[in-house]
């Protein structure tokens, strides 16, 4: 019986010279004395023995940290800006390599193939290993410098797995114009070849109609064949009922197509099954009254737990809502043009739910009119009786960019309350009226990681030319306790191949 190969461990958990996940002690400092902050997890292995010098990232929710690292990396100082603004000295000293299963369970290290361009076609670059947690929300930009002199800044992009996507069959696609002599026209759009759609202005839309009503969860935009300075460059996403009132899923500025049919994908709060979707190409690259796409998918999970699933609610109240209009808290709860309008600068909505749910984030839409009327500042809180309430997520200065624009916001620390109250403490023109068009609680059954498919960015070693840098997430690995581990597995593994080749040559004497 021929011998089995086994694979042998990859990475710095198998000796090679890459790094380990290293967690880090943390304290913040807004004035006075050092107070203690969540771990920070780190781990930025590109196969390569070397030390971190200097790092610095952004997460989600708009929290941001810049430090710098002791020799050895064993400390760090620097300085943190909280979600809510608030500037804190920021250090911290490392407590172990390697950290225990307890401490990483919600930071699996993503693997990515990478690869460096070139002055011709990208060069493979093997592979990034990433972990980096600091406690809040999802990390979306990530910049750092090693002691090689080797800087790279990359921005994480959540790319819909394809296994838990499925595209949305569209019945019929529609252009706001079209080139037919061509025969470049919006129908190409769902099609796979090399045809195009090209429309003859900078401003154009494209409305979607599912075969059925589905909640768009993700979409890609592929480039077409040639002329850059066709592709788009901002774009919204827009979902409606009925084509007249639409709802803003998805607002993109300054995208770009660097390749010719190049596929780029999108994610999106949603969870909304609407009956049509708008691309509305705001601007291209270049300025001339010439637009042109590929391809376009709208996708739908199949694992609605992904993206996040309503959260069921019995009753909402509010302590004031504008009856005579019928402009209630009930309207609150369903898509619409109806709205809820509390004539006070501070307002609330109480949510009472039909069972104790951790609600992992939520949505606000904004109302149909008057800006100055959108929430800017206000807090979530959750209760176990409706009488004692915790802050569960808390935003300041915060603004709607458009009218019936859907947000989406994360809770940190999710935990399962019987209700949820939306505290409103100022709006946006300081004017004696609140209002809002949609709320919604969802609930994600996922471990709560964003999916993160890929990144762009930039590396440039020493004083050398910067070059772009990308990735493709390839696999997802669960940190072990230690590195003796997987080496113990292996010569367990060894041990039965052993066994099974003896017996198997018994067989054969025999």
């Amino acid at each position: 019986m021929p011998g089995l190969t086994l694979p042998r461990p990859t990475g710095s958990s198998a000796g090679a010279p890459g790094s380990p996940v290293t967690v880090y002690d943390t304290e913040v400092r807004a004035e006075g004395e050092w107070e203690r902050a969540p771990r920070l997890t780190v781990r930025l292995d590109r196969g390569e023995a070397t030390e971190l010098m200097e790092l610095a990232w952004r997460s989600e929710d708009g929290a941001e940290a810049t430090v710098v690292f002791d020799e050895g990396t064993g400390r760090f100082r620097g300085h943190r800006r909280a979600t809510d603004g608030t500037p804190q000295e920021y250090r911290g000293t490392e407590s172990r390599h390697r950290a225990d299963a307890a401490d990483v369970s919600d930071c699996r290290t993503r693997v990515f193939a990478t690869e460096v361009s070139g002055p011709g076609a990208p060069v493979a670059d093997g592979m990034l290993r990433l972990v980096l947690d600091d406690g809040g929300a999802p990390v979306e930009r990530i910049t750092w410098r090693d002691r090689r002199d080797t800087f790279i800044s990359v921005a994480l992009r959540a790319v819909p797995w394809v296994e838990s996507t499925v595209p949305v069959k569209v019945g019929e696609v529609v252009a706001s114009d079209e080139h037919p002599e061509a025969d470049e026209v919006a129908d190409n759009l769902l099609g796979d070849g090399p045809d195009k759609w090209l429309g003859w202005d900078d401003r154009v839309t494209l409305d979607f109609s599912p075969l059925e009503p589905t909640a768009v969860t993700a979409y890609t935009l592929t480039s077409a064949n040639d002329y850059r300075d066709r592709d788009p460059r901002d774009w919204r996403l827009l979902g409606s009922m009925d084509g007249n009132t639409w709802y803003t899923l998805d607002d993109r500025v300054n995208e770009a197509f660097p390749e010719r049919f190049q596929e780029r994908a999108f994610t999106v709060a949603n969870s909304t099954a609407y009956r049509v979707y708008r691309l509305d190409i705001g601007r291209n690259w270049g300025g001339l009254p010439e637009t042109q796409l590929n391809r376009v998918r709208l996708l739908t999970t199949d694992r609605p737990g992904l993206i996040g699933v309503t959260v069921p609610v019995a009753e909402v109240t509010a302590n004031d809502e504008y009856r005579a209009a019928g402009e209630v808290a009930a309207n609150v709860l369903h898509s619409g043009e109806g709205k809820w309008l509390a004539r006070s600068r501070q307002a609330w909505l109480e949510f009472t739910l039909p069972e104790r749910t951790a609600v992992t984030a939520y949505t606000l839409t904004s109302a149909d009119d008057h800006c100055a009327r959108d929430p800017k500042d206000w807090v979530l809180e959750g209760s176990v009786d409706g009488a004692d309430w915790v802050p569960l997520d808390r935003r300041s200065g915060e603004t709607f960019a458009g009218r019936f624009l859907v947000r989406e916001f994360g809770i940190a620390a999710p935990a399962a309350y019987g209700h949820y109250r939306l505290r409103v403490t100022a709006n946006e023109g300081d004017v004696g009226e609140v209002q809002l068009n949609r709320v919604q609680l969802l609930a994600k059954s996922d471990d709560g990681l964003p999916a993160l498919g890929g990144f762009s960015g930039i590396l440039r070693h020493g004083g050398g030319p910067t070059a772009g840098y990308r990735g493709r997430g390839v696999a997802e690995e669960a940190d072990r306790e230690d590195d003796d581990a997987v080496g113990v597995l292996v010569s367990k593994l060894e041990e039965l191949t052993r066994a099974i080749e003896e017996l198997s040559g018994r067989l054969r004497d025999r």
